[in-house]
C-alpha cells in the first residue's frame, strides 16, 4: 500500500524485463546496464526513504525489501555469481533451492508506469531542491518553510519531498525555489537536528552498534534546544535517559 514499496517492485519488474531482453539478444552491455541503475535506486532512494519504516519494524517494508533482494540476487547471478550466492544463502527459506544457480530465472510482473512517473518527478524536484540548498549554503538539517514547485503533485509524493528536503510545505509555483526565511522555531529545529547528528557521531566514536541503548549527557546549553524534542531524540539515538551538564557523552546502558 505504500507508494515506495509499489515503486520499487515496479522498478524490479522493469529491471527483469530489460535484463531478459539483453540476455536474449546476447548483448551484455544492454543486459548489465540496468543493474547499476536499479542498485542505485534501491540503495540511495528506496532504502534511505524507507529507513524509519524498516527501523520501526513495518511489516510491508521488510517483506518488500526481502522480496526485492532475493529476486535481485537471481537477476545478478549470471553476472556476479559469488555475491548473488552469498545473498541467497542468507535469505533463502527452507525448501528452496540449495544454490541460487539452481533457481529459475524470475519472470517480470507488471511495470506500473503510474508508480514510476510521479516518483521520478518527485526525485527530480528533490534533486533541484538539494542543489538550491547547496547554492544557498543552507544545510539539509536546517528546516525551511516551503518549497515551491512547477507542477502539482499528489500529497503522498509531497510528503516524500518534504521528508527528503526537510521542508514543512510543498506548493505549486512558477519556478522551483525555497522560502528561505528561517523563523526562530525553524532555527531551533535546525539546531536540534545538528545536535542529533553530533550525538550519532559520538555513538559511532564510542563503537556502539545501532541497537545499543545509551544514557545521554548533553551540555546545559542544549536544554532549550531539546525542549519539546525529548521523545524524538530518545527514539532517534536510542537513549533511555537524557541528562544535562558537561560535554556530549554517551554511555552504553
Amino acid at each position: 500500500t505504500n507508494v515506495l514499496d509499489v515503486w520499487i517492485v515496479s522498478r524490479l519488474n522493469q529491471l527483469i524485463t530489460e535484463v531478459t531482453k539483453g540476455m536474449e539478444a546476447y548483448d551484455m552491455a544492454e543486459a548489465t546496464r540496468p543493474l547499476d541503475l536499479f542498485v542505485d535506486d534501491l540503495s540511495t532512494w528506496y532504502l534511505r526513504r524507507s529507513r524509519e519504516r524498516i527501523k520501526d519494524g513495518d511489516a510491508e517494508a521488510k517483506q518488500t525489501l526481502y522480496f526485492v533482494l532475493k529476486t535481485l540476487a537471481r537477476v545478478m547471478a549470471p553476472f556476479t555469481p559469488f555475491v548473488a550466492e552469498d545473498v541467497w544463502q542468507q535469505l533463502k527459506s527452507d525448501g528452496e533451492e540449495e544454490s541460487i544457480h539452481l533457481a529459475l530465472w524470475p519472470k517480470a510482473g507488471t511495470v506500473d508506469t503510474e508508480a514510476l512517473e510521479p516518483m521520478q518527478l518527485a526525485r527530480d524536484f528533490c534533486a533541484v531542491g538539494n542543489a538550491l540548498r547547496k547554492k544557498s549554503g543552507i544545510p539539509v538539517r536546517q528546516p525551511l518553510a516551503t518549497l515551491f514547485i512547477t507542477e502539482d503533485i499528489s500529497d503522498v509524493y509531497k510528503e516524500i519531498i518534504k521528508d527528503e528536503l526537510n521542508v514543512k510545505g510543498v506548493e505549486k509555483g512558477p519556478v522551483i525555489l525555497f522560502d528561505e526565511r528561517i523563523t526562530p522555531e525553524l532555527k531551533r529545529e535546525g539546531d536540534y537536528r545538528e545536535l542529533v547528528r553530533a550525538v550519532q557521531d559520538a555513538r559511532k566514536a564510542a563503537g556502539l552498534t545501532p541497537s545499543d541503548t545509551i544514557v545521554l549527557t548533553l551540555p546545559e546549553t542544549a536544554r532549550e534546544t531539546v525542549a519539546g524534542f525529548e521523545t524524538d531524540m530518545k527514539k532517534t539515538v536510542l537513549a533511555k535517559d537524557i541528562l544535562f551538564g558537561g560535554e556530549i557523552k554517551v554511555e552504553k546502558q
